[in-house]
């Protein structure tokens, strides 16, 4: 074999981190991971576990709606019961004789009507029967449903998480009266636990749902700084390797989530990201600095996967937005009828047809409830009513994730002439 000649260049390693030892088990990190001591949600465990008392006295627990803000501990916190309950289960002279109990977490931003939930759950308990998917009604998903249940004889708790994505609350409705009904076998239930970040979902039930759960409402806090640090604190040694992340670096993490709702998860995130950073950037030690570059990158990734979600038109009035915020801003705020400008002018530069003020209008205020803008709707006399909007977060970072959509390259080199843009009368 001819030996490869000294002089010719050879590929260069594109994974070579192995010398850079910053995490020793990320897995830690990750979302799924529920730690066997859980910071400041000792009440909040209590609370949850009362819900299942009744089982250890041969009754049926009671149905329950959980919510906080996001990264407050709820999903953690279900787990930790659901794990310490199956435990004990095993180990209680009073738990009940054949027994069987369950627990199926049902995504309802994924299955948010009555038959993608029932479909899901049929799949989830492993019916292997054949299940038509068209021409039929909810009943006979319902019908499957409760065959599949009672062949295996679970008691099933149900967690609906995101419940307020619920189309209906029919399901729950059903679900709560599946004994009382007889749908289930002697001794079987069916418990639903209800998970969201917003408590005006309970508000919007229809009363015989409401009436019929007779459900529990626990509320869960937002983490404070110091319950973050420490929560982070706890992970660091096992998911990192030692004299890697410092006491600052961690501080920082707490700092930034504290400051956003207390979600422990972006503070989970933010350390596991700034961790990556370090490793990308040939450094030893996960500093300060990189939890900074972190938040950086995070707010783009969410303001990228924002604006991936818009239709055409919304990107394009929000572009209208973002061009009036750089060149028709009087002091701290723009207009309704300033984004008009531009957007009209910005239709005639590239030849579309532009829609009327009121359809602007329109987006400028689900921009408002998105969280993306501050509106303020003021009165200017007898011109009647516009509004005065100001971009909550950094608008550079919405421009660049508009720009990753090729409809959109044209605009790049797009400067509006101010001056006739506000001498031409357009409405």
């Amino acid at each position: 074999m001819d030996n490869i000649n000294s002089d010719t260049p050879q590929p260069k390693t594109l994974f070579n981190f192995n010398n850079i030892k910053i995490f020793k088990n990320p897995h830690i990190l990750d979302t799924g991971y529920v730690p066997d001591v859980l910071v400041g949600r000792d009440d909040e465990i209590r609370a949850v576990a009362d819900i299942f008392y009744p089982i250890f006295i041969h009754g049926t627990p009671g149905h329950a709606f959980i919510y906080g803000p996001p990264g407050a501990g709820k999903t953690v916190v279900l787990e930790h019961v659901f794990r310490q309950l199956y435990l004990e289960a095993e180990s209680s002279g009073n738990f009940p004789d054949g027994l069987n109990l369950k627990h199926i977490t049902v995504s309802c931003k994924k299955h948010d009507t009555t038959v993608r939930i029932l479909m899901y759950l049929i799949a989830e308990l492993g019916y292997t029967g054949k299940v038509s998917k068209r021409g039929v009604t909810s009943g006979y998903y319902y019908d499957i449903f409760y065959k599949a249940l009672k062949e295996k004889s679970y008691s099933l708790t149900i967690i609906f998480d995101e419940i307020d994505r619920l189309r209906d609350d029919n399901i729950l409705y059903n679900f709560s009266r599946s004994g009382e009904l007889k749908d289930l076998n002697e001794g079987q239930f069916i418990h639903i636990i209800g998970v969201s970040n917003s408590g005006l979902f309970i508000n919007s039930l229809d009363p015989r749902v409401d009436s019929s759960m007779q459900r529990e409402t626990i509320i869960f806090p937002p983490y404070n700084e110091d319950q973050l640090i420490q929560i982070l604190n706890m992970r660091v040694p096992l998911a990192f390797y030692p004299n890697v992340v410092s006491e600052d670096t961690v501080n920082r993490c707490a700092k930034e989530a504290a400051e956003d709702e207390g979600d422990a998860r972006r503070a989970i995130y933010l350390l596991q990201t700034a961790g990556h950073i370090a490793i990308k950037t040939s450094c030893y030690t996960v500093q300060p600095a990189h939890v900074v570059l972190a938040a950086q990158k995070i707010k783009e990734d969410i303001s990228l996967q924002f604006v991936l979600n818009m239709s055409y038109q919304e990107k394009f009035v929000l572009l209208a937005m973002l061009n009036t915020d750089i060149y028709l801003k009087k002091g701290k705020y723009f207009t309704t009828g300033d984004v008009y400008r531009i957007y009209y002018d910005m239709c005639k530069f590239v030849g579309e047809e532009e829609f009327s003020l009121a359809a602007i209008s329109q987006k400028v205020s689900k921009f408002k409830m998105m969280g993306i803008v501050n509106a303020n709707t003021t009165s200017k006399g007898r011109g009647g009513l516009t509004s005065q909007i100001v971009f909550i977060g950094d608008p550079t970072t919405l421009k660049n994730a508009i720009f990753k959509d090729g409809k959109f390259i044209r605009f790049v080199t797009y400067v509006p002439d101010v001056k006739k843009i506000c001498s031409t009368q357009i409405w």
